[in-house]
């Protein structure tokens, strides 16, 4: 595996620059760690109330209040795994790109692409978050607030060095 932090340096006159304009910072690919983290949990967390549910039919009074809680948590596991499996979909075509002037993030799947692009000169205020599981994993989510928004780039590796580039370039 490859590591998904990439800092680009001034290429020699042999080798051709990694995007047209040659002023690539960095180059970072999110990670799927969280997420797989995450659906582990639901899955067991799920599996094992399903199991109490089915093992003690009468655990809530009556066994219809008991189906009713039962069918609540399969439903809720279900929209769990999904949203789980989704985003580890979506992180597995999505690349971060951050130049002297623009972070960009890329998504592409199935024929379509979307890009998005946060000038340095538009960013507000910049934060570095991590969830208990990216701090484990030493993960984290770069925030830039533009005013109207903000662009996520979640599940970073090695978040601080990445956070230290961006921070960098927003004081410019």
């Amino acid at each position: 595996m490859t590591t998904q932090v990439h800092r680009l340096t001034d290429a020699s006159e042999d080798e051709e620059p990694a995007d047209a304009s040659g002023d690539e910072l960095l180059r970072v690919t999110p990670s799927t760690k969280p997420v797989l983290v995450r659906l582990v949990v639901i899955v067991v967390a799920g599996l094992a109330a399903i199991g109490v549910f089915l093992r003690r039919p009468e655990l809530l009074g009556d066994r219809e209040v008991t189906n009713i809680a039962l069918l609540a948590t399969q439903l809720l596991v279900g929209i769990g795994v999904v949203r789980q499996l989704s985003q580890y979909v979506v992180l597995r075509h999505t690349e971060y790109v951050v130049t002297p002037t623009v972070v960009t993030t890329t998504y592409e799947l199935l024929g379509r692409s979307k890009a998005r692009q946060v000038p340095f000169e538009r960013v507000r205020s910049h934060e570095l978050n991590q969830s208990r599981v990216e701090n484990a994993l030493d993960h984290g989510t770069i925030m830039l607030n533009q005013g109207l928004g903000d662009l996520r780039l979640r599940n970073v590796r090695e978040p601080f060095d990445v956070y230290d580039v961006i921070k960098e370039q927003a004081q410019t």
